[in-house]
C-alpha cells in the first residue's frame, strides 16, 4: 500500500472492548476510524497543552455554527421511542436545538418525539427532534451514559413562544 504524504503508519494493541465502542462512535459521528483516531488524539494533546509536530490543516479560526446561544439549564426531558419512554435531563438548551444527558441510548436515526419539563414556569412543551451528535460516556462501563445534541424540528407556535420565553427568563437568571 503506498504511503500517503504527511501520514506515518503505526501498529499497536489496544483493549478489545475499548475499540469496539470507539468503531462505533465514530460509525455514529459518520467518520472513517482514522480520521476519528487523529481528532482524538488532537483532542488529547490539547487536553495535556501538549504542540502537535505538525500543524492543523487550517490556521482559521474555527467560526461558531451556532444560530442561538446556549443556556445552561437542568430541565427533565422525556423521549418518546418506538422502544418504550427514555426519561433524561437537558444540560443546555437554545431556540435552536438542546443536549440531552440520558442513561439509556434512545434510537438516533429517525426523528424524536420530546416533551421538555420547565418546573419554573410549570409548563410541558412538545417537540420534535433530529439527532445532531451523539457522545458515549463510558468512564463508568458497567453504566455508560449518553449526551445526545438535538435540533429542533417542530414545535407548536405557542408552545415555541413559551419555550423562547423560559430559555431567555433562564439566561437572564444565569447572567446575573
Amino acid at each position: 500500500m503506498a504511503k500517503t504524504p504527511g501520514k506515518s503508519r503505526f501498529s499497536t494493541t489496544i483493549d478489545t472492548d475499548l475499540l469496539k465502542q470507539f468503531k462505533i462512535v465514530a460509525a455514529l459521528q459518520g467518520k472513517r476510524l482514522n480520521q476519528f483516531m487523529e481528532e482524538s488524539i488532537r483532542h488529547i494533546l490539547a487536553k495535556y497543552d501538549s504542540k502537535p509536530t505538525a500543524p492543523e490543516k487550517s490556521l482559521v479560526p474555527r467560526v461558531e455554527k451556532r444560530a442561538h446561544s446556549r443556556v445552561e439549564t437542568t430541565w427533565p426531558v422525556s423521549i418518546f421511542t418506538s422502544r418504550g419512554l427514555v426519561e433524561g435531563e437537558i444540560k443546555d438548551i437554545s431556540k435552536g436545538g438542546a443536549l440531552i444527558h440520558c442513561k439509556y441510548l434512545p434510537e438516533t436515526d429517525r426523528t424524536l418525539e420530546l416533551s421538555i419539563e420547565i418546573p419554573d414556569h410549570l409548563m410541558k412543551i412538545s417537540a420534535t427532534v433530529e439527532k445532531v451528535r451523539l457522545n458515549i460516556d463510558d468512564r463508568d462501563k458497567v453504566f455508560p451514559s449518553y449526551d445526545l445534541a438535538v435540533r429542533f424540528l417542530g414545535i407548536d407556535v405557542d408552545q415555541r413562544r413559551n419555550l423562547y420565553k423560559a430559555i431567555e427568563h433562564k439566561a437572564h437568571r444565569t447572567s446575573l
